[in-house]
C-alpha cells in the first residue's frame, strides 16, 4: 500500500534567519511521502531567494511567491495548492523533531481519526527550554472533545494550528478557511469551527515539535493592533455553534477575559511610549468595545487574575 501523502505548509514572512533550519526538519523527517508548500508572503528580505533554492534541491517542495497578505492568508495558499492526505501547518521560525510526521501518521490511521494533536516545547533564540507541553494518548469522538474544551484549550492543546495533522479531505469539504480578519488566536477560532466536522480526535504523547519564542514577534511586542481585533474576535467566537450551549458560554468567557486581560497587559501597561491618561483610555475603550458582555460571568474555574478582571469590568 502507498503511503499516505502528507502536505507540510510553511507561511513565510522576512524569517531568513530561521528559514533554512525549519526547512532542514521538513525534508529530513523519517516519513517521507512529504509535499512541502513554502508560501512566501510578500517577503521584503532574502526568504523567497531560499525557498527557490531548498525546491531545486528537493522535487518534494513547492514554493508559492504572492503579495503580502498575513498569516492566515499565506496558509490558505497553502492550503489551496495542497494535494496530500493528510496537512500539517508549520511556521517558519519553528523546527520538528525528525520522527514527528512518521508518528502522526501511524497514529492518525490506528485511530481512523481526522485530527491529531501532539506535544511541543517552546524555546528562546539561544536553544534553551522554556517549558514542554506533553498529552496523553487519547482517542475522542466529537462530542467528548467538546465537553472537554475547557481543559484542553487551558492546557494549551487545542488552541494552535501547529500542533496538529489534519485529514486534509475532511477540512476542504468542511470549506472552513483561516481568517484574514482576526489578527490573534485565529487558530482557536479555526479550530473551533473545524470541530463540529470531525469524527474522532487523537492525542499523541510525543514532543515533536519546537516553537520559538521570538522577541521581535507578533505577539511578543507592544502594538496596538490586537486591541482593534477584541469586536471581530468576539464576534468570530460567539458565532461558534459547539452543539452545547454550556461549553460554549464556558468557552466564550474565559476566552474574550483571556484576550482582554492579555492586551491590557501586553500591550497597554507594558508600552512605555504611553502615557498613564493614554494607557486608562484606551482599556475603556477596548473593554467598551468588547460585544456581549453580558455573556461574561465570574467563573470559579478561571484563573484568578481573570476572576478580578470579570469583577472590574462589571463594578
Amino acid at each position: 500500500m502507498t503511503d499516505k501523502k502528507v502536505s507540510v505548509v510553511v507561511p513565510i514572512y522576512n524569517v531568513e534567519k530561521y528559514l533554512n533550519k525549519c526547512v532542514e526538519t521538513i525534508v529530513n523527517q523519517t516519513y517521507d511521502n512529504l509535499e512541502i508548500i513554502l508560501v512566501d508572503d510578500g517577503s521584503k528580505d532574502n526568504s523567497g531567494a531560499l525557498c527557490d533554492q531548498w525546491a531545486e534541491k528537493d522535487s518534494r517542495i513547492k514554493v508559492v511567491h504572492k503579495e503580502n497578505g498575513g498569516l492566515s492568508s499565506a496558509r490558505n495558499a497553502g492550503l489551496d495548492n495542497a494535494t496530500g492526505d493528510y496537512l500539517m501547518f508549520e511556521d517558519s521560525d519553528d523546527w520538528l523533531e525528525s520522527t514527528l510526521i512518521e508518528k502522526c501518521v501511524d497514529r492518525i490511521k490506528k485511530d481512523s481519526s481526522d485530527l491529531v494533536i501532539f506535544g511541543y516545547r517552546k524555546v528562546d533564540e539561544e536553544g534553551n527550554n522554556l517549558g514542554e507541553f506533553v498529552f496523553g494518548n487519547e482517542v475522542f469522538d466529537r462530542e467528548q472533545l467538546t465537553e472537554q474544551l475547557y481543559t484542553r484549550i487551558v492546557e494549551m492543546s487545542f488552541g494552535y494550528a501547529w500542533n496538529k495533522l489534519y485529514n486534509l479531505e475532511v477540512l476542504k469539504k468542511s470549506g472552513i478557511r483561516n481568517d484574514s480578519e482576526i489578527i490573534d488566536r485565529e487558530d482557536l477560532v479555526f479550530n473551533m469551527q473545524l470541530l463540529d466536522y470531525l469524527g474522532k480526535v487523537s492525542y499523541l504523547e510525543f514532543v515533536g515539535y519546537n516553537y520559538l519564542q521570538r522577541d521581535t514577534s507578533l505577539l511578543h511586542n507592544s502594538s496596538l493592533a490586537r486591541l482593534k481585533n477584541i469586536k471581530i474576535f468576539c464576534e468570530k467566537m460567539y458565532g461558534i455553534d459547539l452543539k452545547n450551549d454550556v461549553v460554549k458560554r464556558k468557552v466564550y468567557n474565559m476566552n474574550v477575559l483571556h484576550y482582554l486581560s492579555d492586551c491590557i497587559i501586553k500591550n497597554i501597561i507594558w508600552n512605555d511610549e504611553l502615557s498613564k491618561a493614554d494607557k486608562i483610555r484606551l482599556m475603556n475603550n477596548m473593554i467598551n468595545d468588547a460585544p456581549n458582555k453580558d455573556k461574561l460571568y465570574d467563573d470559579e474555574e478561571n484563573p484568578r487574575h481573570l476572576r478580578v478582571l470579570y469583577k472590574s469590568i462589571k463594578s
